[in-house]
């Protein structure tokens, strides 16, 4: 009865969630991951374009037309795809399209006979089957994973185990929210390989060799970095030098089932192989161009505790599961050989990719499939506690706490109140369990840096001021007016800065610097990274000692304090923020620097820029 209840409450959450925020109108509509995933069904059975994708490109721009370029011979270019030699190649692999396939066979199906929607691969029935698809299959993981869990642990250490990777983690958010992403669907692949490696152990039949090929060859095939996946049912219940002799002896006994695993492994492959040697005419090929690893170089701490989608910043909860790697070898050593390299070496390569942060979630995207490893672990950590009852109903209090964290920013994320692919810590303090945002968590987002209480300030005296009245360029205008006869119209580039030695001034370290500036905008710039910012930036032989930035066009008229906002034209609009200033900053040869910045070529308009020296009361 218990577990019942506890499948159903996991079952109400996520559907509930699942209608409340996922984007299941417009999920592989404009591009991304999702689309990059999903590109080879469409292209391959309604535009038969697979080599050059132009037919299904141009589908995707009459629903999103700003995410596709067209080049002046009529090519049709997108970030998820690139020209090779004649042809346009898919930056992914082919694994995601092979689970979506049977929820868009059902959607293209509905389109052709109900007639209410075009049947083009990207009317709104497909955009619910791919949401479906995610939301599904991270169900079946979680039941999957409760079945294997219970062959071994209690019943109420499994609920425990489930209800935390279901409702605590980022599972839950790229299963409701960000559907359509890898992460979900990897993880109920390595639960399937789990569950399948233990079967097999258990019965030596042959139905659970081929699913453990399949899996493996899934996941391998969606990410290929992923291949330590084989180790699994290699070295299941093999924890010393003894039990991995007698795993050779095992598998020369048993070569037909390990032969028909591998067979699974390379069979699930093949159609990605014959893809890249048809297009590119290499058998294996590296479709993401200029995309790679540093090795020498992995950001393993921001990775796992940065706020710029730090794991356990933001997955707190997983770090019991950590916790647990110790308690591995004594409650469930069949894990634990495996879960230590395949944990290791994920850990190390992922944070060693380029784009290490992994934008585009809700914390670190890659462990989301680890979860299904880390489980056994985080049952042990419970089983050690589970009787000393003080430490466990104190665990029990802080992880409800974090389950309802988790739950409560997703919620947050869903209203565009957090965003953490660039966050920093000035901004998740401002913003920790608000219901709605403020001017101070918007300028600690940009700036990293929290912001002042201005009663506890008083006014020194104004530093500079630029008007623009000063002299005429081609960037002083005089059709919109502000202050004065002159503005300035910044386009791609920078604004005269103003630098000021720390030795002719009397600001000490630790007053503060408010800096301010009118702006305006005739047209939006949507891109979140391409908007124009002011920067301050003080330096000590050219070096910076502290850098911040603040958005400008976010400012304008943004009532909901939204990090999405994108301005609003014809109005202007006073923005500030406060800067403390360094320590360091006080030699001869430390500089400050006012400037602005704008990265795009949507122009932003600025008047009456100001720089004032304000104290601590």
């Amino acid at each position: 009865m218990k577990v019942k209840l506890v499948g159903l409450i996991i079952l109400l959450l996520y559907i509930f969630s699942f209608q409340k925020y996922a984007d299941y109108n417009g999920v592989i509509k404009s591009g991304g991951d999702s689309w990059g995933y999903y590109a080879y069904l469409p292209a391959t059975l309604i535009y038969h374009d697979l080599g050059n994708l132009q037919k299904t490109i141009a589908k995707r721009a009459e629903y999103s037309p700003n995410s596709v370029t067209k080049e002046a011979n009529g090519y049709l270019r997108i970030e998820e795809a690139h020209a090779y030699q004649k042809n346009t190649i898919i930056k992914y692999t082919n694994g995601i399209a092979i689970l979506y396939a049977p929820f868009f066979i059902v959607a293209h199906i509905f389109c052709k006979l109900i007639n209410l929607y075009p049947a083009d691969g990207f009317s709104s029935p497909y955009n619910w089957a791919v949401s479906i698809a995610s939301l599904l299959y991270a169900l079946l993981g979680l039941y999957l994973l409760w079945r294997l869990l219970s062959r071994y642990f209690s019943q109420t250490i499994c609920l425990i185990t489930i209800t935390i990777i279901a409702a605590g983690s980022n599972l839950y958010y790229f299963s409701v929210l960000n559907t359509g992403m890898s992460h979900g669907f990897l993880f109920m692949l390595y639960v399937v390989c789990l569950f399948a490696t233990d079967s097999y152990y258990s019965s030596k039949k042959y139905k659970y060799a081929i699913l453990i090929g399949l899996s493996c060859g899934l996941i391998s095939l969606i990410r290929p970095n992923e291949l330590l996946v084989i180790l699994i049912p290699l070295l299941w219940n093999v924890f010393s030098i003894t039990e991995l002799k007698e795993r050779f002896h095992f598998i020369l006994k048993h070569l037909s089932s390990f032969g028909i695993m591998a067979v699974s492994v390379i069979a699930i492959n093949i159609p990605q192989i014959i893809y890249w040697k048809l297009l590119s005419g290499q058998y294996f090929f590296y479709s993401y161009t200029n995309e790679g690893f540093d090795f020498l170089h992995p950001h393993i701490k921001d990775g796992l505790f940065g706020f710029a989608n730090g794991w356990l910043v933001y997955t707190p909860v997983m770090l019991f599961s950590l916790i647990g790697l110790f308690y591995l070898p004594k409650y469930f050593i069949k894990s634990a050989l495996f879960t230590y390299i395949i944990l290791s070496i994920h850990v190390y390569v992922i944070y060693s990719w380029w784009c290490w942060q992994y934008i585009n979630g809700f914390g670190s995207r890659p462990m989301v499939e680890m979860y299904a490893l880390l489980s056994f672990p985080l049952a042990c950590f419970f089983t050690r506690i589970w009787y000393k009852l003080i430490l466990k109903y104190m665990l029990f209090a802080l992880i409800s706490f974090l389950i309802f964290l988790n739950l409560f920013q997703t919620w947050q994320f869903h209203k565009g109140l957090i965003w953490t692919e660039d966050a920093n810590f000035a901004f998740y303090k401002a913003i920790f369990l608000k219901t709605k945002g403020s001017s101070d968590a918007l300028i600690a987002y940009d700036s990293g840096e929290q912001q002042p209480d201005s009663n506890r300030l008083y006014y020194k005296k104004n530093i500079y001021t630029q008007d623009f009245e000063d002299s005429i360029s081609s960037n002083y205008i005089t059709r919109i007016s502000h202050n004065g006869k002159y503005v300035y119209e910044l386009h791609n580039g920078y604004i005269p800065e103003f630098s000021l030695q720390a030795t002719q001034s009397d600001i000490s370290p630790l007053d503060y610097l408010k800096i301010s500036a009118w702006v305006y905008c005739e047209q939006l710039q949507y891109n979140h990274y391409k908007q124009a910012v002011l920067i301050v930036a003080f330096k000590h032989l050219a070096k910076n000692i502290r850098w911040r930035s603040l958005r400008l066009q976010t400012k304008i008229s943004n009532n909901e304090y939204s990090i999405w906002h994108a301005g609003k034209t014809h109005q202007w609009q006073y923005v500030y923020f406060y800067v403390q200033v360094p320590h360091r900053f006080k030699a001869e040869e430390d500089v400050l620097k006012v400037f602005a910045w704008n990265p795009s070529d949507v122009p932003i308009i600025l008047d009456d820029i100001k720089v004032e020296h304000w104290k601590r009361k």
